[in-house]
This record gives C-alpha cells, structure tokens and sequence, in this order.
C-alpha cells in the first residue's frame, strides 16, 4: 500500500498485530518524521479507501498465515481444542485470526462497515514513546486528531463465561512432530476487572512464585531436587479485557514418568495451599520489579507496556504497577492460591511424543 511504501521511503517500518483484545498498528521511525506518520496515521483513521480486490486478496493473505501458524503448527489442532474447552461462551475461545469459515466470509462490505463503525479516535488509544516531550507531541497530535470527530461506537455487550461448574475436561495428543511432553493444568482466575479483582496483584506474584524462573523452589524442588520434569513454569494473563486462567505447566523427555509427576506437583500444590514462605514472596515480588524496570526502558518495551490501555487498566495503575506489587501480603498471596488452585482445573492438558 502507498502507506507503507511511504514509511519505507523514509526509513521506518510499520506492521499491525491482533491480539483477543484489541488490533495494534505499530510504526517504527526517526523522530524528525513524527509528524508525517500522525498525519498519515489520521487519514488512515477516517478516510482509508480500499477495494473489493484487496479485501479478497487480503483474505488468501490471512488463510494462508492461518496454514503457517495454526494448521501447519505441531500444536496447533490442540491449541484450537484448548480456546473451545476454555472458553465454553466467550469469544476468546476462537482464535483471533478465526476458523477458516470466518476468513472465507469476509466481504468488501462487512470490512467497510466494522471499519466505520470501530475506527474512530474516541475508540483508539495513540501511545508514542521515544525522543520526543510531551509539549513538542501535542500540538502534532491537536493538529491531525483534533478535526476527527468523535462518534458513537455500539455498545459492547461483554460475555460472562458460565460457571464450568466443578467440569474438569482433559485434552491429550499424541503427535509425531512432538520430541517432549508437554503438561498443562488451567485454573479459572479473576482479572483487574472481576468481582474478586483483589487478587489480581497478589495472582501475579504467585505466578512468579509458580516458575517466574529457575531459581525458585518450585523448580528447585521438581526440577533439580526430584528431578521429576526439565522444566515447570506458570503463567497469569494479567493483561486481558475480561478474565483468562492462570496457567501451570510443565516440559517432561519421554522417558520420565507423568504419573509421579502428577503426584508430586499435586502434593506441591496442597503445601502451598497451607503456607508460602516469606522469603518465596519476597523474592517473587523482587523479580517482578526487575523486569519492569527492565520493560520501561526502551521505546517497544514502553509502547507494550502502555498498550495495556486498551484491556481497561488505567494510567494510574500502570504507573503505580510497582507500588501494588510491593505492597501485597504474604496473606493476599495465599488467598490467591487458595482461591485459584483451591479448585479443580477446568482444563488438564497433555501432549505426549509418538513412542516407535
């Protein structure tokens, strides 16, 4: 497109991401060209011209990254099945990208009107970082946003995800492109924006605990100790509109035994459930703040940081992100854990090598 051949010209590069959440338009450039790339960035907000042929030629363009990414994927099929089992109602059971079905029925007329009725400035976040002041950026910005009008977008009606009510389902594959096993347990968790958001702080200091790295007693104890697993790890989605689960997993070779691995991380689990120690807590908490120290320098770094605008967090709490880890307790933090892994997963996970 004459966008991005413009970027090009100057030096820059441009590339768009959809997450379940929000679509990310990224551009990458000297700063002496700033104000090009808002002009260019306000036009394509409200006035972007495209054609019946380049919708049909973008839609062979997202299948084919649809064939690279999910159904060539050695893990793909399981990833699908996983969304669908997570996510009975929501639709974060459907990959951003979608089914085949839903790329074969974009239509010219159906991009034109969710381009018309979603790209609109009171609906967009702008996040610039790099070698630029704040004074020197808005009058730029007043320039090209300020003549776009707001407008209305349709309300969004959220889906609550349905209780599982005490379900657990288990996945299982046997794949011959697969050389390890691979364990995945999911809990259903609340984000910053549920009901029960009070663990919110407290769940990602207890992912860190979980596998934030090799040094904490969870992998000592499984990995090294036990030597049960080569790797264990825990993730939270922290950054997400509505609620995603709190994850743990663990990378087994073929000739260690699941079951006992199974029997060791349970038992784990229910310890953790009665007691975390303080100097666990301390050193999640400590991890946690190097990263982010490490993740506000930088301007790609930054921009992601920011970007968490769009799943609802506030200005103020990802300026004071710091501050709310800090100040969790190790009581907070063992509620978390009681309150999350106190219940059955809702999805098991395992993904088994092809044995000869």
């Amino acid at each position: 497109s004459q966008f991005k051949r413009t970027i090009l010209e100057y030096g820059g590069n441009t590339n768009a991401t959809t997450s379940f959440d929000y679509t990310l338009y990224e551009t990458s450039i000297a700063s002496a060209h700033l104000e090009l790339i808002l002009q260019l960035e306000a036009d394509r907000m409200e006035n972007l011209a495209f054609s019946e042929q380049e919708v049909i030629a973008e839609r062979d363009v997202v299948m084919e990254e649809r064939r690279m990414r999910l159904e060539n994927h050695p893990f793909g099929q399981a990833y699908e099945t996983l969304l669908r089992a997570l996510r009975w109602y929501h639709p974060y059971g459907i990959p951003p990208i979608g089914h085949p079905y839903h790329i074969q029925n974009y239509t010219y007329q159906a991009t034109r009107e969710h381009y018309e009725k979603w790209y609109v400035p009171n609906n967009a976040v702008l996040i610039i970082a790099g070698h630029v002041t704040l004074e020197k950026v808005m009058p730029m910005v007043e320039k090209w946003f300020g003549p776009l009008k707001a407008r209305s977008v349709p309300e969004r009606k959220r889906v609550s995800e349905p209780s599982h009510q005490g379900i657990t389902q288990h996945i299982e594959q046997k794949n011959p492109r697969n050389s390890l096993i691979l364990l995945n347990w999911f809990y259903e968790a609340p984000n910053h924006s549920s009901k029960d958001s009070q663990h919110y702080y407290p769940l990602v200091v207890l992912a860190q605990i979980l596998g934030g790295n090799s040094t904490t007693e969870f992998y000592k104890t499984l990995v090294e100790d036990k030597k049960l697993a080569l790797n264990v790890s825990s993730n939270y989605e922290w950054d997400s509109y509505d609620p995603r689960p709190f994850n743990i997993s663990a990378t087994l070779s073929p000739d260690m035994n699941v079951h006992d691995f199974k029997n060791a991380l349970k038992d784990y689990i229910q310890k953790i459930l009665t007691k975390i120690s303080t100097e666990e807590i301390k050193k999640a908490k400590r991890d946690i703040l190097a990263q982010l120290a490490f993740m506000k320098d930088g301007n790609v770094n930054s921009l992601h940081v920011f970007s968490h605008l769009s799943v609802g967090l506030t200005i103020e709490q990802l300026e004071s992100w710091a501050e709310s880890i800090q100040s969790v307790t190790d009581e907070q933090v063992l509620k978390a854990a009681q309150f999350v892994l106190g219940n059955v997963p809702i999805v098991t996970m395992d993904l088994y090598p092809v044995k000869d």
